[in-house]
């Protein structure tokens, strides 16, 4: 395939049902050196049963994505299978899965938003396992968003959504969650189209497998429920033809039904600049100070502050070069009691930088070369890593 591609010449995509529907073939080699996200320090045959903690695994893709606009509304879906086999573990062999279905649809000329849904299945990564353990992952939402003009000056924005993740692991079943989100925002709109608002956002957490937890009485659940609310001040401003900046600032209020030694109440904030000096080179500048979600059984969210730079640059028509650093501290929050080997007070520093480099040759075929390099220290014993991952995709779509 990739002789192919290297030798043919750019020519015109084939249109399949008028260029709706798309079928895509994919494959992907990737070698990592520490699969198992391991300490250096462990010795891994104990940890892993096996001397070694690299391997090289196989990925092949396929699926449809179909786009098709009636009138004034529009209709996707896609569905991808990945089929995932790996040359020295061969029991982390599986099938992953990603699916949606969106209506982006438009009432009049003030109303508009997407109805959705989504689904997916993939093995959770070995960063917070540590072990040899394969956890599958299935996630699903369902989502309605809605916009409306009320006057050609303000915007009112809302979106009601209802997340779902279950854990194929006995062992980490007790992260199975459901969550529902809420969010409303009123912004004003400049003439140029930039935007300054206003918005409220209210998430409403179950773990539905959590057994009782220390100190509550013997048999009790304990499913750790919480409520969390944010308000915040954004806006999404373009300075000039080149630069332009989105940005958010609030404040967080997590509490929950019973473990209130978990509740938090904290500043939030992120800025993102994008800065393109030429048409052939962009950067983009991210720092934030934000919860983040942690499903591990030792924490139930974690504050993260870092920064991340995404500079990238188009060598030619059909070469394009970009990298993604990384510099993050995460402070895990929550309940760190709930589970044996519940750390309070843990913080880890991930450091990672990756570099791709992608050739187009045509319209149908692409090329991909990604190398990255990841490390994280912690201010507990072992799960500190290093990482070394390499991964070479060839794409073909019709």
């Amino acid at each position: 395939m990739i002789a192919v591609s290297v030798l043919m010449p750019v020519t015109k995509a084939f249109a399949l049902w008028g260029d709706k529907l798309q079928i895509p073939f994919e494959e992907t080699i990737t070698n990592d050196d520490n699969l198992f996200r391991i300490s250096k320090i462990l010795d891994p045959a104990a940890a892993i049963g096996s001397s070694s903690v690299s391997d090289t695994y196989r990925t092949l893709l396929t699926g449809f994505n179909l786009d098709v606009p009636v009138s004034r509304q529009r209709f996707q879906a896609g569905c991808t299978w990945s089929n995932n086999r790996y040359s020295r573990f061969s029991d982390l062999d599986y099938t992953g899965r990603d699916a949606r279905a969106v209506w982006i649809w438009q009432f009049g000329n003030n109303l508009n938003g997407q109805l959705g849904y989504t689904e997916t299945l993939s093995l959770a990564s070995f960063a917070y396992i540590q072990a040899r353990i394969p956890d599958h992952l299935k996630t699903r939402q369902g989502f309605l968003k809605a916009t409306y003009l009320a006057t050609p000056r303000w915007r009112v924005q809302t979106k009601v959504s209802a997340f779902g993740q279950t854990n194929s692991s006995l062992i980490y079943r007790l992260n199975d969650v459901n969550i529902f989100n809420t969010d409303v925002s009123v912004s004003y709109v400049t003439p140029a189209g930039n935007s300054v608002g206003l918005g409220m956002h209210a998430e409403d957490g179950r773990f539905p497998n959590r057994a009782s937890a220390a100190g509550s009485p013997a048999g009790s659940p304990f499913d750790n429920a919480y409520r969390q609310y944010n308000a915040s001040a954004m806006t999404d401003w373009t300075i000039s033809g080149k630069s332009h900046v989105t940005a958010h600032i609030g404040r967080v209020s997590r509490h929950y039904d019973r473990a209130h030694q978990g509740d938090f109440e904290g500043n939030t904030a992120s800025a993102e600049y994008d800065w393109k000096p030429t048409d052939r080179s962009a950067l983009a500048i991210l720092v934030r100070r934000e919860i983040s979600p942690y499903q591990d059984i030792q924490s139930n969210f974690a504050l993260v502050k870092g920064v991340t730079l995404r500079p990238a640059i188009r060598i030619s028509e059909k070469i394009d070069v970009s990298w993604v650093i990384d510099h993050s501290d995460w402070y895990f929050l929550g309940n760190p009691g709930l589970a044996p080997g519940g750390v309070a007070g843990r913080t880890d520093r991930v450091r990672s930088s990756t570099v791709t480099a992608a050739y187009r040759p045509s319209r149908t075929i692409s090329l991909k070369l990604s190398v990255q390099r990841e490390s994280r220290s912690s201010n507990i014993p072992l799960v500190d890593y290093s990482s070394n991952v390499i991964s070479v995709v060839a794409r073909i779509a019709f």
